[in-house]
């Protein structure tokens, strides 16, 4: 009995270490299993932390580079002294400015949004429609007339003459499409993601020898493209009919010429549209139409092609020219040009006459 009870009391006590050396074995594991398991949530939050970061720097090189790009428009335009003529783009210019939203997918480049609606100035549109002119003098209405007297600097009494910027924008346009400007927007992502190549100015060394080139060459060539067509005209007069701008046949052959996709039409006098179209009416519109008045700025009513689209106008400020170069037409010299006394009045008239 005695041997019996000593061998239960032995395999209790074997039992009970039996589960006291499982239990420091597990503890044992657990403590060398646990540094392992800390160590690897460290590389997960550092690796994280290091993707945010990453992320982080990505969008504020994004946000300098649109902001830099934003900034060079605006600079170019003032460069140029391009400004609205007072009133809104109109329904037109918005529905461009929808489709402007498009942005570059070169490397690193991708998500950098850069809205033309908060860049470039937007015009006024205006439908077109022909005048009398041999020159680049376009008529506007009294309104716009009215909205460039309340400008500051609306040009009057500077001694230079109103100049616009006249063209037809590009409904595909998306910013930038030019390669001068992509490759612009690239230097500038390169050098806000290459800190060594800046100097403590925030300017790159080679700034220097970017000012002895035409700063607004990419900004020029941009316009090539946010345009179907452009071209630039003084006024005549501010006659027009509110909504509309009349072209001469020089500006509106300018505008039609660098694009054969451009749809045209030819204006129609109302007065005559109204009459029943015999072939003795025809024959006395021709006679109407022959003894028409030619008075620059006139209506011309069917007598050449005008861009059937709405056409943007805004204000800009032109370089003088530094020189130019005439040679009398075979026209001009059958007329008795080489007779003229004062070859130098003439032609300053008839310049003052035609051109800005």
């Amino acid at each position: 009995k005695k041997k019996k009870k000593k061998k239960k009391m032995d395999f209790e006590i074997a039992t009970r270490k039996l589960k006291s050396e499982q239990s420091k074995l597990r503890s044992n594991r657990f403590s060398k299993r646990k540094p392992s398991l800390s160590a690897t949530a460290q590389k997960q939050a550092k690796d994280q932390k290091k993707k945010e970061e990453q992320r982080r720097k990505e969008a504020s090189h994004k946000r300098t580079v649109k902001e830099g790009m934003e900034k060079y428009v605006r600079q170019c335009e003032r460069l140029l002294g391009v400004s609205s003529l007072g009133g809104g783009g109109g329904p037109h210019a918005e529905s461009v400015v929808a489709a402007a939203l498009s942005f570059p997918t070169g490397k690193g480049l991708q998500g950098i949004k850069v809205d033309p609606a908060k860049v470039y100035t937007q015009g006024t549109t205006l439908t077109a429609t022909s005048i009398w002119g041999d020159g680049d003098k376009i008529t506007l209405s009294p309104s716009i007339l009215a909205k460039l007297s309340e400008k500051e600097h609306g040009g009057f009494g500077s001694g230079s003459p109103l100049t616009f910027r006249v063209g037809i924008v590009n409904e595909d346009y998306t910013f930038p499409s030019s390669s001068a400007m992509k490759q612009k927007m690239e230097d500038l992502w390169n050098k806000v993601t290459s800190p060594e190549e800046i100097n403590e100015d925030g300017d790159s060394d080679d700034d220097d020898e970017e000012e002895e080139d035409d700063y607004t060459l990419a900004y020029k060539e941009e316009l090539k493209h946010r345009y179907a067509s452009y071209t630039h005209a003084t006024v005549v007069e501010f006659t027009q009919e509110d909504g509309f701008i009349g072209l001469p046949s020089p500006v509106a052959s300018a505008l039609l010429s660098s694009n054969c996709n451009i749809p045209t039409t030819r204006t129609v006098d109302p007065s005559s549209a109204a009459d029943a179209a015999t072939e003795e009416d025809d024959a006395n519109m021709v006679v109407v139409e022959m003894e028409q008045d030619k008075t620059p700025g006139h209506l011309a009513w069917g007598a050449f092609d005008i861009p059937r689209g709405k056409i943007e106008i805004m204000q800009v400020v032109l370089p003088k020219g530094r020189k130019c170069t005439l040679v009398p037409s075979k026209e001009a010299a059958e007329n008795g040009f080489y007779g003229l006394k004062d070859v130098k009045l003439v032609l300053e008239q008839s310049l003052s006459r035609t051109r800005a």
